[in-house]
């Protein structure tokens, strides 16, 4: 067994850890809000945009599957702190992607390795340097940077020049600022034999019947409010300002829910989350039915909500169940899972093709509660 090194046992200890997986955060989750801003300069379609929206999960596969057991063998911070500081380089090519839009599809599936490296490594990572406060750190840093990076991307497009460059700036001094600061934070396991490719804990009960149904809609719930909502409800005034915050409201939901939820069990977590997830699409569903922007919002709130609380619910245990050996490892496989969601709103727009996009989201309701079902009474 790969010893671990005793940790600083304080909150504070995690934050500047915290930190870079909010600068990576922000890196991979910046391009939500600009989809308007390439079909407008670049001629993308909605499909097309979609899809570089969705490539970044598929980055995601390689940086978790990777990430998670070299960092089990090798340390958390040899693998946390150069792929954050790659988080930098991956943006400069979607920068570059505005004179050559062919580095997009490979600039989108960069920051998915990226993300899944640096989440894998930095969840371990936070848990042993800061065992008590680790999963809440996680979950907080992950949510405000997804919903910082593209509130802030959308409100610079909307009124700056060039915006498919200036846009990626706020990025690059984030990540100034948080690679650094992380520097000083010690190594929290030491180099190891190789880590097996098996991760016994996926053969844990709890995985597969309770954490799997759950994983699948946190951010199929989160990205139904932030990327597929602003495309099939649009607005003809200020449409950038209007995307990002769309998305800044769906993650500050999930911000506000984490820290309220504190004092609740891990199952009634995720039986709210479930709940709110539900809730959420069907609210979505009567605001694409009535046509209505503003009522994005409305649906906005719930679906991140329930985002909130599942991965919140989701981290614990992941944590809890995992063996000291494989934390990276299990933590990779259940981002693995959740990360399926991103492909959501390009299904839905896909599938809207076929069937009214009302129906498919009360669809998406339906199968909700049939998770929250599932999960209710295996729990």
């Amino acid at each position: 067994m790969t010893p671990t090194i005793a940790p600083a046992r304080t909150a504070a200890s995690g934050l500047p850890i915290a930190l870079i997986m909010f600068g990576a955060g922000w890196g991979a989750n910046q391009y939500a809000s600009l989809q308007g801003v390439y079909r407008a300069g670049l001629g993308l379609s909605a499909g097309e945009t979609q899809a570089l929206f969705g490539v970044y999960a598929l980055g995601l596969v390689p940086g978790l599957a990777l990430g998670g057991p070299a960092s089990d063998r090798f340390g958390r911070r040899r693998l946390a702190l150069p792929f954050a500081a790659f988080s930098a380089v991956v943006t400069l090519v979607l920068m570059a992607g505005s004179r050559w839009p062919a580095l997009l599809y490979p600039g989108r599936l960069l920051a998915g390795v990226v993300m899944g490296a640096v989440l894998a490594a930095g969840t371990a990572w936070v848990k042993e340097t800061a065992p008590a406060t680790g999963p809440r750190l996680t979950a907080l840093a992950v949510s405000a940077g997804f919903g910082l990076g593209p509130f802030c991307a959308a409100l610079v497009a909307q009124w700056a020049p060039h915006p498919m460059v200036t846009a990626y700036l706020p990025h690059l001094l984030v990540m100034a600022v948080a690679v650094p600061s992380a520097w000083r934070v010690p190594e929290t396991r030491r180099p190891g034999p190789a880590t097996r490719l098996r991760v016994t804990g996926l053969r844990h009960p709890l995985f597969g019947r309770v954490l799997v149904p759950t994983a699948v809609w946190i951010f199929t719930s989160a990205t139904a409010a932030f990327a597929l909502l602003p495309a099939v409800l649009p607005v003809h005034r200020l449409p950038l300002a209007y995307a990002g915050t769309l998305c800044a409201v769906t993650l500050g939901a999930g911000i506000v829910v984490q820290r309220a939820a504190r004092t609740l069990r891990p199952r009634t977590t995720a039986r709210a989350g479930l709940a709110l997830v539900a809730a959420g699409f069907v609210t979505a569903a009567a605001a694409v039915a009535a046509g209505v922007p503003a009522l994005a919002f409305a649906a906005a709130v719930p679906l991140g909500a329930g985002y909130g609380l599942c991965l919140l619910f989701g981290v614990g245990e992941v944590t809890r169940i995992a063996a000291p050996d494989e934390l990276a490892g299990l933590t990779a496989a259940f981002y693995g899972v959740t990360y399926l969601g991103m492909f959501g709103p390009l299904a839905f727009t896909l599938l809207g093709a076929l069937l009214p996009m009302p129906l498919l989201l009360a669809g998406a309701a339906a199968l909700a509660l049939l998770s929250l079902a599932a999960v209710a009474r295996r729990t």
